[in-house]
């Protein structure tokens, strides 16, 4: 993994919200590399700070000060014709409530990000059928979501994250409105996209069988990076990071329930 290149650079990211004007730190001084082709978890107790940074790096907020860097790009410099091209297609972000469109069918969803960038429909059809049998989700695309499971309903939001070729896939709680079943289908789904792929993942995630998918997570206390476990490929089981990440949990504040 260390011979792998930096795709995506946090530098001493920031954000400080202010209410009635007291200043809060959100994020005090956080800076880490994400590997091209690696998946990585980021995990830490309600009000840790983990999704603001998920939302600095997605651009949805500006952080306060510091830098995040794509290729080398330094993002926060982008003009509104970059980040458009890096919000549409350098990163697919895939949301704890699926954020589809309830008027809009499974395939209409999926292939929407490729609608708006005027996309062959060939080549659009082609991607399409190729992520629809990889996440398993053939049966439901001319299914509106109101007619799907929560599994399936995130699984057409995966596709929809993909089907641009991103450069990484930002995923924000992906298992947090799935029962257990469904959550372990997706993660195997994002596992195999991750190996079988090379596909770059950075999750946000409460879970820690979720988190045992990883390949890396940085643990978030109070807006700074508190610790980090690496699984120890190939000779380390799933089921032992899990194990790990429970010990470094319980750290943290007493017990998983308390971080969860």
């Amino acid at each position: 993994m260390n011979c792998k290149e930096k795709l995506l650079e946090v530098r001493d990211i920031h954000k400080v919200y202010t209410k009635e004007g007291v200043p809060t730190k959100a994020l005090n001084g956080i800076t880490f590399d994400v590997l091209d082709g690696e998946f990585l978890g980021i995990m830490g107790a309600s009000g840790s700070g983990k999704t603001t940074l998920l939302n600095c790096i997605a651009t949805v907020i500006k952080p306060t000060s510091g830098q995040v860097l794509l290729s080398g790009a330094n993002v926060s410099s982008f003009d509104s014709e970059k980040l458009a091209e890096y919000r549409g297609n350098k990163i697919g972000y895939l949301f704890q409530d699926f954020a589809l469109l309830d008027n809009l069918t499974g395939r209409e969803n999926i292939l929407l990000p490729l609608s708006i960038h005027n996309v062959d429909i060939s080549a659009a059809e082609k991607k399409l059928n190729d992520i629809a049998g990889l996440f398993g989700i053939t049966d439901v695309l001319s299914k509106f979501p109101a007619q799907m499971s929560g599994g399936q309903k995130q699984r057409v939001a995966a596709a929809r994250s993909l089907i641009s070729d991103p450069d990484i896939i930002l995923a924000d709680e992906p298992t947090g409105a799935l029962d257990t079943k469904a959550a372990r289908l997706l993660m195997e789904k994002l596992c195999e996209i991750n190996h079988g792929r090379g596909r770059t993942i950075l999750m946000v995630t409460h879970d820690p069988n979720a988190a045992s998918f990883c390949s890396r997570i940085l643990f978030i206390q109070d807006g700074v990076i508190f610790h980090e476990l690496r699984r120890k490929i190939p000779t380390e089981t799933r089921e032992e990071f899990y194990a790990r990440i429970l010990q470094v949990m319980a750290q943290m504040g007493g017990g998983s329930a308390n971080v969860l």
